[in-house]
């Protein structure tokens, strides 16, 4: 496991390692130039060379045996073909982006003029003669005779000293063919690359969630590498601005920090929380990092690129330790993630050593195809995210309607449990009505039948006896019934009523279950039998036992009082 890890971590510097391969050669290997080249000869350019183009036949050249090129300098080269080397009438060169810029001038076997032949990625896109990716190429054309010459003007703008770098001859047929394929290679992954980026898109607007806008950053801006290095970019946006097409370059080492981003947002597992922190962090020390390199590069360009490489082995590291880290602490979505990361470490190794022994665009192709599929891992990885996180609001939503329903049931059982008290607070109410009617009947009754009993010429005895029965039935026993009922509905008013206030008198508890039933004073009064200016007086008496203040409601704090 061990030698896995050291595996991958050689990988991932290897990978972050990659992009100088198409930014500039700076390994130079001299053994490696075409067979086909006889000669190299050059002379560096001062101020005191005023030799013009037509002339360049009687320039004293010097063999070029590796010596180092100075920054800032411009030399001439002579470069001497053997024709029976080479197959085709038409070759392209190019240096892999050493020089920004490059003229080739060539004198035509047929008539004796010279043509001329400009590149680089210095100059403007229009003023280049020949379009298309490898910026700094130039085309010469197969003299007669066993040799052919040419000249080349180049001005070496790198950090530090280096040797002329290899050049590549690229046969014009073959060139042209791949620039074809290239071109529809390109409508492809643009078409890919859109798809994937607008499917982000339409996550983002439907959820507002950051986590799919920044991996719709992280695609667009890793993509528009590629559109620099295939010359998109200047074609289409700046075909007359060099300096901020070289920009554009920077984009891979943009994409690294918009990739931690992506990840910080991915990483939502409370097990991870303490990296996730840290990887917040790094992310924003890294962006400013990243963004003070970009406009450096304003100022010394190559500089920058030194320092962009530099910086993506340093991201390829720590990518590569978060991935040792985290992969078994994480889901299998965001797992997914991390494998893709690895995979397109797997593919830049790849490119890089394919790069060792050839500079084409193969290495690139292979590297677009590894960074597309990790775009469509990650998206695969995405539409889960929003699947589960679309699942998790669909089972909230689904408690909370639970919940709303729950609530309506208990609403409506409460609602019809009120219907059912209030049904029963009337019949209190009539049996209390009813009770009172009968006893003032039965006062009256009894005032009669005194009358009566004062009279000679009724038995005494029989009215005394009807008298006695009729007392009997006026006591409070007639009430006995009206709070077994009042208790039946309200079964634990009185406790609770003593526990608040314990110096109550039973007249006083009776008025209380009057207006806990919500009776009016004139309704205390029809019930029991009072003057309402007699229930009012009882009222106040209430409310100064119950030490209540003015502006509280009496029938608010009994309704209060707990009683079931």
């Amino acid at each position: 496991m061990k030698n896995l890890q050291y595996c991958l971590i050689t990988i991932w510097i290897l990978t972050f390692n990659f992009v100088p391969l198409h930014s500039g050669a700076r390994e130079s290997v001299f053994e490696f130039y075409p067979e086909a080249l006889n000669s190299i000869q050059y002379i560096p350019i001062d101020s005191t060379f005023k030799n013009r183009v037509g002339d360049m036949v009687n320039v004293d050249f010097v063999e070029y045996n590796g010596e180092m090129l100075v920054p800032g300098m411009n030399y001439w080269f002579k470069l001497i073909f053997n024709n029976s080397k080479l197959q085709q009438n038409f070759y392209y060169i190019h240096f892999n982006g050493f020089f920004p810029e490059l003229e080739l001038i060539q004198q035509n076997y047929h008539d004796g003029k010279w043509r001329k032949d400009v590149g680089g990625a210095s100059i403007p896109f229009k003023l280049r003669t020949k379009k298309g990716f490898f910026k700094d190429k130039v085309l010469f054309e197969k003299s007669d005779g066993e040799t052919t010459v040419i000249y080349l003007n180049t001005k070496y703008s790198g950090d530090s000293s280096h040797r002329l770098p290899p050049l590549n001859l690229v046969k014009k047929t073959e060139y042209d063919l791949l620039q074809v394929r290239t071109n529809i290679t390109q409508s492809f992954f643009a078409g890919v690359i859109s798809i994937l980026c607008l499917f982000s898109l339409v996550l983002f607007i439907l959820t507002r969630e950051k986590l799919y806008l920044s991996y719709f950053a992280y695609a667009v801006v890793g993509s528009l590498y590629f559109f620099y290095y295939y010359d998109y970019i200047e074609q289409f946006w700046f075909p007359e601005a060099p300096e901020i097409n070289r920009l554009f370059f920077f984009c891979y080492l943009l994409s690294q920090v918009l990739y931690y981003y992506f990840l910080y947002q991915v990483l939502r597992s409370q097990k991870v929380k303490k990296w996730r922190r840290l990887i917040f962090r790094y992310t924003m020390v890294m962006g400013f990092i990243i963004l003070a390199v970009i406009l450096f590069s304003t100022i010394d360009f190559y500089f920058a690129v030194t320092m962009s490489d530099y910086l993506s082995v340093l991201n390829g590291s720590i990518i590569l330790l978060l991935f040792i880290v985290l992969i078994n602490k994480v889901s299998k979505t965001e797992q997914i993630i991390l494998f893709g990361s690895a995979f397109l470490a797997i593919g830049g190794v790849i490119a890089i050593l394919l790069g060792l022994f050839a500079v084409s665009v193969i290495q690139v192709y292979l590297y677009q195809i590894v960074f597309s599929i990790e775009l469509v891992l990650f998206t695969i990885a995405v539409s889960f995210i929003y699947y589960n996180d679309r699942i998790e609001r669909i089972r909230k939503e689904l408690d909370l309607a639970r919940l709303y329903k729950e609530k309506l049931e208990k609403e409506k059982n409460l609602e019809e449990l009120n219907k059912a008290i209030d049904k029963k607070n009337r019949d209190l109410t009539y049996k209390a009505i009813v009770i009172t009617q009968k006893e003032s009947v039965q006062k009256v009754m009894l005032k009669q039948l005194s009358d009566l009993n004062k009279q000679d010429k009724i038995k005494k005895s029989d009215l005394q006896k009807l008298i006695s029965n009729l007392r009997a039935n006026t006591n409070n026993n007639h009430w006995q019934d009206f709070e077994n009922h009042f208790i039946s509905v309200h079964p634990n008013f009185y406790s609770s009523l003593n526990e608040r206030y314990p110096n109550l008198t039973a007249g006083e508890y009776k008025l209380c279950s009057f207006l806990k039933m919500n009776l009016s004073s004139k309704e205390i009064a029809l019930v029991t039998g009072k003057s309402q200016q007699s229930v009012d007086v009882a009222r106040s008496r209430l409310r100064k036992k119950m030490g209540l203040d003015v502006h509280e409601n009496i029938i608010s704090i009994i309704n209060g009082i707990k009683s079931n």
